[in-house]
């Protein structure tokens, strides 16, 4: 008997709108759990539910439970959401996305299905669709710029366009501490309209982009700062784990040296260091530290050095040690298993030659070659231990043994590939100053 593809299964299957009883049961759960636990604040500037016909919905994409802030308050009317691919194959997700009729997608890749699925469920059932432009949730608090392909979709659909922007969902649990406790303190929500059908209709596909980068930006340390908002950490300090994220020190540029304790980030090699209070404002330990004034802009501060290390060596070349992971086939995974490990070896990014990986896969040699023009970025999609790419339509997953290395792994990937001439670009407006991050 041929073995069921969990794959192909997947994507054989034709997406409906989601069951009125089910929309209504997982409503008035989520309402029940989480309205009062997320202090869930909203403003409906534009309400898409006086519209005579579908409508598209785009979002910043802050946390995993994003979907909330979008359902809930335009209740009841359903949407489709688009999820993550991968998602699909978690035992404790697989059945719930599958049921509420949620759209896989494999981000960062030219994903046909989820195309033509999203057309069909608008044009033909006339569904109402959500889906978050970035492509996957924030690494750092705020936005990132749109994934290729949003702009000419949305004007393909010719339909209304709305926003829905959260602020405070990335501070409740942010990518260093996935799966961790949750940090509570409030939501705040703005829904509004973005395009009407003719404002698709004449703006260019870059124009389109640009108005959709900047409508759903947020970030989240800027409106704690702003608004003085302070989170109950659950007994589990406020720094700690964040130098997964943050590991090169922004006083000697030593990378890997950072360590946390508590409210406490410290560079082991020269002293450098910050107290974040449950606000997330940071307080430098005295004059002599020099430290970014957001957690946002520290991260920033990495790219940009990253940068410079790229365009001051045209033989720039950076390897490391790795094991692979793949998404099993035949089997879905434990609510906390993010791939199957199946090899080990070496990825190398170069500005020449592009990405590579050799190594083992099940057992024997295996290879993988990228150009920097075809590999825009590496997603960090469960936290900040774990990047992956799709290759040949297939999840590639790698991990590394020491903390901060996918983040160093990703900006350095994200710089080839603009450097390289590659469409993806930064946000319009970002400076490549250091300067900036200390403003």
């Amino acid at each position: 008997m041929k073995k069921i593809n969990l794959h192909e299964k997947l994507y054989s299957r034709r997406i409906h709108k989601p069951n009125s009883f089910l929309y209504w049961f997982f409503y008035s759960l989520c309402k029940l759990v989480y309205k009062k636990k997320y202090g869930m604040r909203r403003t409906i500037q534009d309400d898409p539910r006086k519209e005579n016909g579908p409508v598209v919905v785009i979002a910043n994409h802050a946390s995993r439970n994003d979907f909330l802030f979008a359902a809930m308050p335009l209740y009841p009317m359903k949407f489709n959401f688009l999820a993550a691919y991968n998602e699909f194959f978690r035992i404790n997700l697989a059945f719930l996305f599958r049921i509420m009729q949620l759209i896989p997608k494999r981000q960062f890749y030219a994903d046909s299905y989820s195309t033509f699925e999203i057309i069909r469920l608008v044009k033909q059932l006339k569904a109402n669709v959500v889906f978050y432009p970035e492509g996957l949730s924030s690494v750092h608090g705020a936005n990132q710029p749109s994934a290729l392909g949003t702009g000419k979709l949305l004007k393909f659909l010719k339909v209304p366009v709305y926003s829905v922007v959260t602020s405070g969902a990335y501070l409740i649990q942010p990518k260093y501490k996935f799966w961790k406790k949750e940090r509570y303190a409030h939501t705040e929500t703005i829904i509004k309209k973005v395009f009407d059908p003719e404002d698709l209709k004449k703006l260019s596909i870059e124009e389109i982009e640009e108005k959709v980068d900047e409508t759903i930006y947020n970030d989240d340390y800027e409106w704690a700062k702003n608004n003085h908002v302070v989170y109950k950490e659950n007994g589990e300090g406020i720094a700690e784990d964040l130098e997964t994220l943050l590991y090169k020190c922004p006083k000697c540029g030593e990378e890997f040296k950072m360590e946390t304790k508590g409210n406490i980030i410290r560079c082991s090699h020269c002293g450098n260091e910050a107290y974040i209070n449950n606000d997330y404002t940071i307080h430098p330990k005295d004059e002599t530290c020099r430290i970014p004034t957001t957690q946002k802009k520290r991260f920033d501060y990495q790219r940009i050095k990253v940068r410079e290390e790229i365009t001051n060596n045209p033989d720039f070349e950076f390897s490391v040690d790795c094991e692979l992971g793949i998404m099993p086939k035949d089997h879905f995974l434990s609510s906390r298993k993010t791939a199957d490990i199946v090899g080990k070896g070496a990825i190398t990014l170069s500005r020449k030659n592009g990405f590579s990986y050799k190594g083992t896969m099940n057992n024997k040699p295996y290879e993988m070659h990228i150009s920097n023009h075809d590999l825009y970025t590496f997603v960090m999609c469960y936290n900040a231990n774990i990047i992956h790419f799709f290759y040949g339509g297939e999840l590639r997953q790698f991990t590394f043994k020491t903390k901060g290395m996918p983040s160093k792994v990703m900006l350095i990937q994200n710089e080839l590939h603009r450097i390289d001439g590659g469409p993806w670009k930064m946000l319009k407006g970002f400076k490549y100053d250091e300067n900036e991050c200390f403003k």
